[in-house]
This record gives structure tokens, C-alpha cells and sequence, in this order.
């Protein structure tokens, strides 16, 4: 009895070990490695990153003209979403005879619009847009000397009243000014005075 179990346990240990055989070769087929793809970051070429930046300065910027008694009438280039305030300030403030009381400094301010400080006893129409952020006269920034005031042309680099009314008078008489070189025909503007401002003036 002893002896045909003793010969029995060794097929029964032998089949075991065959089952495992065969239950480790068929997990290893049915068992699969993960394996973790990298996928290489493409830098993009530098022409595009810096055609991007451009593209987003020039959407963050805004260039306003700032004229009338401020110490430095030109063109400010500031972030969008700036005040008058901040145009003024880059226009080097206001003058001495500067009227400000009738400005709003806290409006925001948009591409290519027109900032005009007042003087002291200055006669603003009601409704007049020079004590406010006018863009009527002005393409790309330029001040339209066909459409100008008197009071806006008074703000161009070395015009004063006189000039201005002077200004208006020629455009009137002619019809509307043709050329900018035009200025050169009105009495008081000599090559300095056109020089200074025929880059702040357009025509249309």
C-alpha cells in the first residue's frame, strides 16, 4: 500500500510541475511589456517664435498723438488699455497755460486717437471733442489739415494762432490743401516750421 502510493506521489508531483510549466508559457504569451513612447517636443524655428512676439506687441501697443499745451506735442507709444493720464504723461505733462479741469484722465484710450490739453481760457464749443480723446482728424495718427481746426493746428510744432488761422484761411481759399508741401505757400511757415511738422500732417 505504502509503496504504490510512494510511486503515485511522483506522477502526481510530476503532472504539478508540468501544469506550472505550462501555465507560466502561456501567461508569458498572454502578458504584454508596456512600454512609455517619448515624442520628441518640435521646437519651432526662431522666425516663427519672434513673428509671434512681434505680432503680439502690436496687438498689446497703441501709438496716440498727444497735442495742444503739453510740453512735448508727438506720437506715445503705450500698453492698450492706458488712460489719458498716461498719454499726457508721455507727452511730458501739461504746460503752465495747459487747461485741464475739462479733461477726463481716467478714459481708456484706443489706437490712433487724438489726445488735446486746452489752454487757460480757452472757448470750447459745447459738444467739442478738443477737450477730449478725439480719432476724427487723424489717419495713421497724422493731424488731416483739411479737416483740422484751427485750436488742433495751433498744436503742431512751431504754428501758433496766427499761423493756424492763417492755415485755415489758405485751405479755404484753395479749396482744400492737394499736397502737404502746400504748407510751404502759407505766410509764416517757412523750411524749419514744415521740416518740424510734415510728418505729423496728412492730407486725407
Amino acid at each position: 500500500m505504502i509503496y504504490n502510493f510512494e510511486r503515485f506521489k511522483k506522477y502526481v508531483i510530476a503532472i504539478i510541475l508540468v501544469l506550472l510549466i505550462i501555465c507560466g508559457i502561456v501567461y508569458k504569451n498572454t502578458v504584454y511589456d508596456t512600454q512609455v513612447v517619448l515624442i520628441p517636443e518640435v521646437e519651432e524655428p526662431l522666425d516663427t517664435q519672434e513673428d509671434k512676439i512681434e505680432e503680439k506687441e502690436e496687438i498689446s501697443n497703441i501709438t496716440v498723438y498727444v497735442c495742444g499745451n503739453v510740453k512735448d506735442v508727438r506720437n506715445v507709444t503705450l500698453p492698450m488699455g492706458s488712460r489719458v493720464e498716461d498719454a499726457i504723461k508721455l507727452a511730458g505733462g501739461v504746460t503752465a497755460d495747459a487747461e485741464v479741469s475739462g479733461i477726463n484722465m481716467a478714459q481708456k484710450l484706443s489706437d490712433e486717437d487724438m489726445v488735446y490739453v486746452p489752454k487757460k481760457g480757452e472757448i470750447i464749443d459745447v459738444g467739442s471733442k478738443n477737450t477730449m480723446v478725439s480719432s476724427s482728424p487723424i489717419k495713421k495718427n497724422k493731424l488731416n489739415i483739411n479737416k483740422a481746426s484751427a485750436q488742433e493746428l495751433d498744436a503742431l510744432p512751431g504754428v501758433g494762432p496766427s499761423i493756424a488761422q492763417k492755415i485755415v484761411e489758405y485751405r479755404s481759399s484753395k479749396g482744400g490743401f492737394k499736397s502737404i508741401e502746400e504748407l510751404n505757400n502759407v505766410s509764416g511757415i517757412g523750411e524749419e516750421k514744415y521740416k518740424d511738422m510734415k510728418d505729423l500732417v496728412t492730407i486725407d
